[in-house]
């Protein structure tokens, strides 16, 4: 009874389908050889049987008055030495002159005698008088002496019956070995199949070693991670080699992935730990001096300040994970860009009081069809980050020009930079919780902005770059957004 749950083998399938196609070929051939065989057999035993009648034929002949025919049986001992029974009978002038020594146990049996027309021969399955099977040898002939004369006086009648047990004897003992052989032949192609297989599957066996080895370390560096290489010998294989990269790749970015999540847990550790000992640091002296008039008067609306603080962290973080999660709701809508970006300037104002001075907006279309929610926090984040990391008298410029795709939109935000961006800060600006150096002196500050931005942009189809090719200048771009008439395909 087969088992259902067992794997599924690549050797044993392959091996299986070998064996199954050799085994087809190997049975055809072996199928022909033995038909072919008992083909030749047969035909050998026809000819000699026609040989031996023959032969008796020769042995009649005329007397010398010419009135009657006679066999000669002193020659008869040429044709024996055959270990199969055989039986004979010949009739002149429908009379029975001669029967072999055979048949004196059946003295009662005559022969089979057919009409026939002179001088042919018939052979005809027959079963013999002791049972045996055989073939039957039928003659109408005249005897040597009379094929020249004009007048045939003297047609004789010959059926030689002879047993064919040695020639089913040979062909069974024939099939027997050919059956033999073809069962070897399958072993040994099976044999030959699993080595052949085993040998070809050792780049995959020698793979699976390799992965069995794979340790991922959260201390190690990028560059010191070990990966998978090529075999000892040294010759790539055309199938595995793309699986050995895909794996290396995998290796690689999971040692990323886990060292981004060590950075970034540190990171939040850090944020939380500052106005934790605040906390900590404003209790401990509230309590040793609680009569103090300049602690208490102040310290509800410290501790309320620190709440706050703290509470936007967690908000943001939660805002972090909703955003790179495959359950984030979108409801897509026909939105007013204008107005959503004079909303948005006006939540930023208690941070930036001349926010209305220092954004200008420049707009080629007022009507988007985008998720009103990612759509606000996307340009929020980036306008804050403008503002905050451009010089205090520059401007910052909040634009929608048409994309290279009819109908669809990109959103651009371009501002000055008081620090040119490093070379780390570009290639890890988009990370969670990364900031640069001097945004870590504001409490305001957590390093979430672009990340948030980057993965609502994943999940309504944007794309978010930026561009630094000019000195102390960075442009952020998103998009392509739909227009009120071209709705995105995914949504």
């Amino acid at each position: 009874m087969l088992n259902k749950n067992r794997p599924r083998s690549i050797k044993r399938n392959l091996v299986n389908s070998i064996s199954v196609l050799f085994g087809v070929l190997i049975f055809a051939i072996y199928l022909s050889v033995d038909l072919s065989m008992d083909s030749w057999g047969d035909s050998q035993f026809d000819r000699a049987l026609i040989n031996k009648t023959n032969y008796l034929k020769s042995l009649v002949t005329v007397n010398k008055s010419g009135d009657a025919v006679k066999f000669n049986d002193g020659m008869m001992k040429d044709a024996k030495g055959s270990d199969d029974v055989g039986y004979y009978q010949l009739w002149y002038q429908d009379k029975s002159f001669k029967r072999s020594e055979s048949l004196t146990a059946f003295p009662d049996l005559e022969l089979l005698k057919i009409s026939l027309p002179l001088n042919t021969t018939q052979i005809v399955d027959m079963k013999l008088p002791n049972g045996e099977t055989g073939r039957a040898s039928l003659s109408y002939f005249l005897p040597d002496s009379e094929l020249l004369h004009t007048q045939h006086a003297h047609p004789a009648y010959l059926t030689l019956y002879e047993s064919n047990s040695s020639l089913e004897k040979m062909l069974m003992f024939l099939d027997v070995l050919l059956v033999v052989s073809f069962f070897f032949s399958i072993f040994l192609v099976r044999n030959v199949a699993t080595r052949i297989v085993s040998n070809g599957l050792q780049p995959l066996q020698y793979l699976n070693e390799e992965i069995k080895k794979i340790e991922i370390n959260q201390q190690e560096k990028i560059d010191s991670v070990k990966f998978i290489d090529s075999p000892v010998t040294g010759k790539t294989i055309e199938e595995i080699e793309p699986i050995r990269k895909e794996i290396n790749n995998f290796i690689q970015a999971n040692q990323l992935l886990l060292q981004t999540e060590q950075r970034l847990t540190g990171d939040i550790a850090h944020e939380l730990k500052t106005p934790i000992a605040e906390i900590i640091s404003l209790s401990e002296v509230y309590i040793r001096y609680p009569n103090d008039e300049r602690i208490g008067q102040s310290y509800k609306q410290d501790m309320l300040k620190i709440a706050t603080r703290m509470k936007t962290i967690v908000d943001n973080l939660l805002l972090l994970q909703r955003s790179s999660s495959n359950a984030m709701q979108l409801d897509y809508d026909v939105l007013d860009a204008e107005f959503m970006l004079e909303q948005v300037l006006q939540d930023l104002a208690f941070k930036v009081p001349t926010i209305q001075q220092r954004v200008d907006v420049a707009l080629k279309t007022d009507n988007l069809y985008a998720d009103a929610f990612s759509l606000n926090v996307i340009i929020t984040n980036l306008i804050d980050n403008a503002l905050f990391y451009s010089p205090e008298s520059s401007t910052v410029t909040v634009s929608l020009i048409p994309a290279t795709q009819s109908g669809r939109w990109l959103l651009q935000v371009t501002n000055d930079l008081i620090v040119p961006l490093s070379q780390q800060d570009i290639e890890h600006i988009l990370d969670p919780m990364y900031q640069a150096d001097s945004s870590r002196t504001s409490n305001e500050r957590h390093g979430l902005g672009l990340s948030i931005v980057d993965n609502i942009c994943r999940q309504n189809g944007y794309t978010l770059t930026f561009n630094t090719d000019i000195a102390q200048q960075v442009t952020f771009t998103v998009g392509p957004i739909a227009s009120t008439n071209e709705r995105l395909d995914d949504h």
